[in-house]
């Protein structure tokens, strides 16, 4: 298990240290600690990247897979008779399945099939990545003082989202890969720049002030580079969570619609339906409205030049879907 970098500062920038580093009479010496910390570092975070990113792709495709299935739902409700605007699934918050909710979904799927169709979700778009961190940004409809203030994406008309934008947007070349993909996320978290080579083989044999301001510099990049690592450990923990219940949430939609979709083949007026049938139905529809929520959290917020998790929103989701499944470790 690697030292934590806090205790490797505290050690390597205490005044005996120092004292130690100036004593010796190899520059070398001075700065090798600081180099042998920073390769550390630069390990954790080539490893934290490696297992992430997958879980981001993953993440992203099953919003689109899940967005997409939402048409399923509409489709049956457009058909039954003496449907409720508002329903209730057992002790939860009363929802809505009037033609306003139901409009919303069938456009989103919508979307989603021109986004999967001209190949924009592969990986190297940044679409993939962006949906998995922020899936509320690229799906709430713009008003005219947000158009600009999303650098990276398309214009988007007032009154759209970026995920429409997105679904007529003209790829000018192929997807570049996990690369392009882990750049996008660098660029979301502020991750500085790996360095490859601080230099220190044209370090001065005798110039032991300009080693001691070198292993300062590498310690400062070091300090920068041990947060990321935590930064995206804690948002990799955060989206295995949330991906484990959109995965749940998911296979219990794609079991119960088919035997909706039976039922309206026979049976359209809600109005004549058991209370078996009825449940069937709203439970239904009550699991597309959570999936709509949880699939719609931005992971991240910005609070002022730090980047926090959303944890009023993910906690919100999660603990209905606790209460949905409480006898089950997700």
């Amino acid at each position: 298990m690697a030292v934590p970098i806090a205790v490797w500062i505290a050690a390597g920038l205490g005044a005996a240290g120092i004292k130690i580093y100036m004593d010796r009479r190899d520059v070398s010496q001075i700065v090798e600690n600081s180099q042998a910390r920073y390769e550390e570092e630069k390990y954790n975070y080539y490893q934290v990247q490696q297992s992430l990113m997958p879980l981001l792709m993953f993440n992203g495709r099953l919003k689109l897979e899940i967005w997409e299935s939402f048409k399923r739902l509409v489709m049956v409700l457009e058909q039954i008779e003496n449907l409720p605007r508002q329903v209730k699934y057992m002790t939860f918050t009363p929802f809505r399945v009037g033609k306003p909710e139901r409009n919303a979904l069938k456009e989103n799927a919508k979307i989603v099939e021109n986004i999967l169709a001209r190949g924009i979700a592969e990986m190297g778009t940044g679409i993939l990545t962006g949906l998995a961190l922020y899936g509320g940004t690229l799906t709430q409809k713009m008003e005219q003082c947000e158009i600009n203030k999303f650098p990276g994406f398309p214009e988007c008309e007032e009154g759209t989202s970026i995920l429409e934008a997105l679904s007529t947007h003209k790829i000018d070349i192929p997807p570049a890969g996990n690369v392009a993909e882990a750049a996008v996320l660098n660029a979301i978290l502020d991750i500085p720049a790996v360095v490859q080579d601080f230099g220190v083989a044209a370090l001065d044999k005798k110039d032991k002030k300009a080693a001691i301001a070198l292993k300062d510099n590498i310690d400062q990049h070091s300090i920068e580079l041990a947060d990321v690592v935590g930064k995206m450990q804690r948002v990799q923990l955060t989206l295995e969570r949330i991906t484990g219940y959109m995965n749940k949430l998911f296979k219990e939609y794609k079991k119960e619609i088919p035997k909706l979709e039976e039922l309206v083949k026979t049976k359209k007026d809600y109005e004549q339906y058991t209370s078996e049938e009825k449940t069937l139905l709203v439970y239904t529809a009550f699991l597309v409205n959570v999936l709509k929520g949880i699939t719609r959290i931005d992971i991240l917020l910005k609070r002022g030049n730090l980047y926090v998790l959303n944890t009023l929103d993910i906690r919100d989701c999660t603990e209905v879907t606790k209460k949905l499944f409480p006898d089950e470790e997700i």
